[in-house]
């Protein structure tokens, strides 16, 4: 480690020959100087780390030089201890209004110099230790901001990707409607949906919700999507019938997640509407609340209970098969629909998501609109609701 150098400053070189030795002999360098004058056009080459000097001078006397020094950027931070044998208050304060840190009376004592000259280089480094801290945290400060900016832009572009990737809104497949509504309360959702037509007999759909939020969640949306979609070019190639047996996609959908080892859950319903007979077929993958059906004078619950994908590797799935209606509608909500009901009791919130759905009249805006999800800037959960309503044709 290299020694600090103190610069010495005084008219008589009895002290600077006395003070060269007492701190060469604690392991400082020194550099003396006989005038004010001498020291400041040093200073232009050289930054010493701390300065003994003296006041009475000839020419630039001490309070004259520290000023300076204190005027200058490059050595504004030395530390300045004044040397005098004059002793009374106004000289002290002289000192110390033109930038000294300490103030020593001649005759000095050995001592009492190193001491004080120990004390203020500890000083000084643990100043100049907090002013690289300072700026090390305010360039990791940028840093950050500068990730978060970047972590901003992504998100926001996968959340279009996302959105992109969610069907048409409105799409009508031989009479039934299929609308939908997402608002992620992060940037990208861990909610999903989907919904296509496969061919003149049948059309399908998927409503998911990937436990957890943000990038994390919506990237297992992705490989949902592209895992289904797989199996709906196997129907449309004749190589298997996988995407209208529900219970099979889940189960193997199942056995995918647990391989891939996400450390995530996914709770999913998987409907194929039957056309020609006006039926669905469905699997429940651990979705809640369940599904509502009302027609005209009628309304109920789809209960099926079941196992969320990907969080057991056994798990069992089954399909269920109901007769629908001429006319109806079929609504599915989040978990986090819920948390936006002023209703803290789950009975009473399940009662009120079912009056929305035999009061939306075959509109999705109507159910936004009662649950102010038009207006809300916030959420605390992702929510997203999917309605298929068929009329009656006349």
């Amino acid at each position: 480690m290299e020694k600090p150098l103190i610069m010495l400053v005084d008219d008589t070189p009895v002290n600077l020959q006395i003070l060269h030795k007492l701190l060469g002999a604690h392991g400082y360098q020194t550099a003396e100087f006989l005038s004010g004058e001498l020291a400041w056009q040093a200073l232009k080459t050289s930054t010493p780390d701390l300065i003994l000097l003296d006041v009475n001078m000839p020419g630039m006397n001490g309070y004259e030089l520290c000023g300076r020094i204190k005027n200058q950027d490059n050595l504004k931070d030395i530390p300045v201890i004044f040397l005098s044998g004059m002793n009374e208050i106004v000289d002290k304060l002289n000192a110390f209004h033109s930038g000294g840190i300490d103030y020593i009376t001649k005759p000095f004592q050995g001592e009492e110099v190193l001491i004080r000259v120990k004390t203020h280089l500890k000083i000084q480094q643990q100043q100049r230790q907090l002013k690289e801290n300072f700026i090390a945290l305010q360039k990791l400060e940028q840093s950050l901001e500068e990730s978060l900016e970047t972590l901003k832009r992504d998100e926001e572009a996968g959340r279009l990707v996302q959105f992109k990737l969610l069907p048409k809104n409105g799409a009508v497949f031989s009479g039934y409607t299929f609308t939908h509504f997402l608002k992620p309360s992060m940037y990208m959702s861990g909610d999903f949906l989907d919904y296509f037509e496969l061919d003149e007999k049948y059309a399908v759909f998927y409503f998911a919700d990937v436990s957890g939020h943000g990038a994390a969640s919506a990237f297992i949306t992705f490989l949902m999507k592209s895992f289904i979609g797989s199996f709906r070019t196997n129907y449309l190639k004749k190589i298997d019938r996988v995407v209208i047996d529900p219970a099979e996609l889940l189960s193997r959908f199942n056995q995918s997640l647990i391989e891939e080892n996400l450390d995530k859950f996914i709770t999913l319903f998987f409907g194929v509407l039957d056309k020609s007979g006006n039926k669905l077929i469905f699997a429940n993958g651990g979705h809640f609340p369940m599904p509502f059906l009302s027609s005209p004078g009628n309304s109920r619950r789809i209960i099926q209970k079941s196992i969320p994908v990907g969080l057991f590797e056994n798990s069992v799935y089954s399909n269920l098969v109901i007769d629908l209606p001429e006319e109806f509608s079929f609504m599915i909500f989040s978990d986090g629909a819920l948390e936006i009901l002023p209703e803290e009791n789950v009975v009473r919130q399940l009662e009120l998501l079912e009056e929305l759905n035999r009061t939306a009249n075959g509109d999705i805006n109507n159910v936004v609109r009662s649950l102010k999800l038009d207006t809300l800037e916030s959420l605390l959960d992702d929510v997203t609701m999917m309605l298929i309503t068929r009329r009656r044709t006349t």
